[in-house]
């Protein structure tokens, strides 16, 4: 699987695993059952077990927590679509990273009843206004990545219903600045991240009175060399995927809270940096490619 982010993504991955720890210490004041979240149904233990099985493993957020995290970034953005009929009986979710995923309006509707969920990820995904309709029942929601994704101001208003929204991410897509003020006016607390385009960059250093200053167009990319680089950081990548599936399969034989099951995960843990400066690099040479 491919667990990348383009580059300016990166800062936002860890951001999000960020929120989802600080999420994890707002249970600190409650009963110890709330903290660890609740045990795992039947149904929720049969549909890790399955996703394991497609290559898609759902982590605990910490040791002896049941609140759980899912990262499904196929390399070739296709998924099984039994992943989206699985993951509607993982309860325990909190953290679904589904960045890149070719997903349809049919598996995002698998996904309105998982109540628990605080970050999401659809970045890159083909997540469309009408889509974003299955997304509105998710109340504990905090972090929403709608990055490059399809949606316009019409998919906004659907999200007013999502008052724990603190994080929502909308650059590279065709939701304007109106658009967001209404949302806003709704969700108050919500931080609404729109980024820049070349045409604000260049409105914003221009001096008053003097002409905007044309963009130069860049010069054609050596396409032969790109491909190089890319497949470079593909191999890397895959070195370091296959190194932490490696990881991860030494860890499962483990028992939770043991000093030995602490010392595997840190191994998975410690890789993980890696993985996403290796991601940040293969995808930072695809859009190379993909420049005219």
């Amino acid at each position: 699987m491919n667990f990348g982010t383009s580059p300016s993504l990166v800062r936002i991955r860890r951001f999000s695993f960020v929120a989802l720890l600080a999420a994890a210490t707002t249970y600190a004041a409650d009963p110890k059952s709330e903290i660890a979240g609740p045990p795992p149904s039947d149904a929720e233990t049969k549909a890790v077990a399955e996703l394991s099985k497609l290559g898609i493993q759902a982590e605990p957020i910490a040791a002896g927590i049941n609140w759980c995290t899912v990262i499904a970034r196929p390399s070739d953005g296709k998924l099984d679509p039994k992943v989206f009929t699985l993951l509607k009986d993982v309860a325990n979710l909190q953290e679904l990273d589904l960045a890149g995923a070719q997903l349809t309006d049919a598996d995002l509707a698998q996904l309105a009843g998982l109540t628990n969920l605080r970050v999401l990820h659809l970045e890159k995904t083909p997540t469309t206004d009408a889509m974003v309709v299955h997304l509105k029942g998710l109340k504990n929601l905090s972090y929403l990545n709608l990055y490059g994704t399809q949606i316009t101001d019409a998919a906004l208003p659907r999200l007013k219903e999502l008052a724990n929204l603190k994080s929502l991410y909308v650059f590279e897509t065709k939701v304007t600045d109106a658009g967001i003020a209404a949302l806003k006016e709704a969700l108050p607390n919500a931080r609404v991240v729109k980024g820049w385009s070349a045409e604000d960059v260049a409105r914003l250093a221009a001096k008053p009175g003097e002409k905007k200053p044309e963009v130069a167009p860049a010069p054609a990319p050596d396409k032969k060399a790109i491909e190089g680089e890319i497949a470079e950081a593909q191999k890397k990548l895959d070195a370091l995927n296959a190194e932490i599936a490696k990881r991860r399969e030494a860890r499962s034989k483990l028992t939770q809270g043991t000093p030995e099951y602490d010392a595997a995960n840190k191994l998975v843990q410690d890789i993980k940096p890696d993985i996403e400066k290796a991601s940040a690099a293969h995808e930072a040479a695809k859009a190379k490619l993909k420049k005219p």
